[in-house]
């Protein structure tokens, strides 16, 4: 039993022993390799060598400098704001005031008539003045006196000199020696810059063609003016039965219409009948009319709205030539020369402001 107890455990104590040996070998073996990895006393004492290998102090206090000098450089600079993140601001619309109306400036034109400032009718004189006169006359009669061609000068509130002339008693009946006058002096100052259009006055030594009005009268120039021009019937034009003028004698629609018309058209009047005027005009009384003014009042209906008729009378069946005409009625007839082709108001014709 001892012996068989022997003889297996030896192969056991052989297998430790073995592995004794080994365990003993390998310790001695690490001692070797330890030597040969430790560093070399020679660069371990070198000083470039310890600067290249830092020592735990030193990375300590590398460590510390790093934070110093990081400290240092976060105070010297002043913090910078935060950062806040909006939306861009909307720009407010500007808002403009909405302007004041302004009441358009009129511009004349050919086929109606402009109305222009009022500025003389908004004084007290002239609204006294034109109180009985229509009203669809009173804005030919403003721009007519703007003209200056009313003689009559009137002044205004200050007492100073208006630049206007005044209508005086626009009612009271025109004479022809005042139409006469008038015609002139609007016309010339409506075409003031083109004298082919204006009417040459007769020199004042000139041989009185009408026995009642001599060299003599305030007149004259104008009245033989006219005649020598062919304008008014005389006997240069053939009426050689028409010797007087008859300068203090009331103007009649008919002379209105007879002196005024060849200034609009300048040239010769086409010839009219009894029933052409009634065919244009619708005149009953178309037959009263002097066959030397029938020309005028037919071919005074061809500038239809721009017509003196139409202007100063309105709508109307009844002509009536030899009703007598106003002072407000004849300056209504001199706002406008000319046809609808070619004319000239007077508003046109005042100085731009």
């Amino acid at each position: 039993m001892l012996m068989s107890m022997l003889l297996y455990e030896k192969p056991i104590f052989t297998s430790l022993t073995i592995c004794l040996l080994m365990l003993v070998s390998a310790c001695a073996n690490n001692k070797e390799l330890e030597k040969n990895l430790a560093p070399d006393p020679q660069l371990k004492n070198n000083p470039a060598f310890s600067q290249l290998i830092p020592t735990p102090t030193q990375n300590s206090q590398q460590a510390e400098q790093l934070k110093a000098d990081s400290t240092s450089e976060i105070s010297s600079e002043p913090p910078s704001p935060p950062v806040i993140l909006t939306s861009p601001p909307i720009p407010e619309l500007e808002t403009q005031p909405s302007p004041t109306p302004l009441l358009p400036t009129p511009v004349p034109t050919d086929d109606i008539p402009p109305v222009s400032t009022p500025t003389p009718l908004e004084s007290l004189v002239w609204k006294k003045a034109l109180k009985d006169v229509p009203v669809g006359l009173h804005q030919y009669i403003a721009d007519v006196s703007k003209l200056g061609v009313f003689q009559k000068e009137t002044k205004n509130q200050d007492n100073q000199q208006d630049t206007t002339t005044l209508l005086v008693k626009p009612q009271n009946i025109v004479s022809r020696r005042i139409y006469a006058r008038w015609l002139v002096n609007a016309n010339n100052k409506i075409f003031a810059n083109n004298p082919a259009k204006q009417i040459r006055l007769a020199g004042q030594n000139e041989t009185p063609i009408f026995e009642d009005v001599p060299q003599t009268d305030p007149d004259f120039t104008v009245i033989q003016g006219l005649a020598e021009a062919g304008i008014i019937p005389s006997p240069l034009s053939g009426n050689t039965n028409i010797v007087k003028f008859r300068p203090d004698d009331s103007l009649t629609r008919e002379d209105l219409i007879l002196w005024k018309v060849p200034l609009d058209f300048r040239k010769s009047l086409p010839e009219a009948t009894v029933e052409q005027v009634e065919e244009a005009w619708d005149f009953q009384d178309a037959s009263k009319i002097d066959p030397t003014a029938l020309r005028a009042v037919l071919a005074d209906a061809e500038n239809e709205d721009l017509s003196n008729i139409r202007r100063v009378f309105g709508y109307t069946r009844l002509f009536r030539p030899d009703k007598t005409v106003s002072l407000a009625e004849a300056a209504a007839v001199l706002w406008y020369f000319g046809d609808q082709k070619d004319g000239k108001s007077a508003q046109m014709a005042l100085p731009k402001s």
